[in-house]
């Protein structure tokens, strides 16, 4: 179900916004429900962002955010739990 790959993706990038490491089967499955709403949809840029910083954790990429990155992760996790939750 596409809304519970969302809040997987929103509660990896809470987990982003918090320094923690994120689930990988979390990362996994959120970066395939952000790919598959951005084929599918039209998307803000907010969407596209998390899509993208989703990709780059499932393929290995090791992100390191200083507090600047935490607050947009945080931002992200915001917009993509507004999106599976029709708010």
């Amino acid at each position: 179900m596409l809304t519970d790959g969302l809040l997987d993706a929103a509660a990896v990038l809470d987990d982003q916004a918090a320094g923690r490491l994120p689930d990988r089967g979390r990362v996994l499955t959120g970066a395939e429900a952000l790919d598959t709403l951005c084929r599918d949809e039209v998307v803000d840029h907010d969407i596209l962002e998390a899509a993208a910083e989703l990709q780059m954790v499932a393929e290995g990429r090791a992100l390191v955010l200083d507090g600047a990155g935490r607050a947009r992760a945080a931002r992200l996790a915001a917009a993509v739990r507004k999106v599976a939750t029709g708010a």
